[in-house]
């Protein structure tokens, strides 16, 4: 490493950044990723608005007719919300934004297209 920085960037001290050991200054950050040839503007994804909820729910009856990969595992993860929450009416879930985040992370997903696709199967009651 030190060979091809020409001295600037040791092994044990990239080491100790990505484990977190250390702390990178963002002058630091940025040499590091010209050396690397990375665009700055990775340290900055684009992230989509946050989605602004009120009162959505999951349509648990019109859940357990759809067959689709997406609504399987939808359906584990309301079970698993029910059960944890000890709320075994079955006709609706309320969701939670923190629960809309867990989900799409699950379907690996962002937000917008999980809540998309629950609407475009009528899955979602508001």
């Amino acid at each position: 490493m030190e060979r091809y920085s020409n001295g600037k960037w040791k092994a044990v001290v990239i080491g100790s950044y990505e484990r977190a050991d250390r702390a990178i200054s963002l002058k630091k950050a940025i040499s590091l990723m010209e050396f690397y040839q990375v665009p700055v503007a990775e340290l900055f994804p684009d992230s989509p608005p946050p989605i602004q909820m009120s009162n959505l729910a999951i349509d648990l009856g019109r859940l357990s007719n759809e067959q689709s990969p997406f609504s399987f595992i939808v359906k584990k993860f309301t079970n698993a919300i029910a059960n944890r929450r000890k709320d075994w009416n079955g006709q609706i879930l309320s969701v939670r934004a923190n629960d809309l985040q867990f989900l799409a992370m699950l379907l690996q997903q962002n937000e917008n297209s999980v809540l998309e696709q629950l609407e475009k199967l009528g899955l979602v009651k508001t």
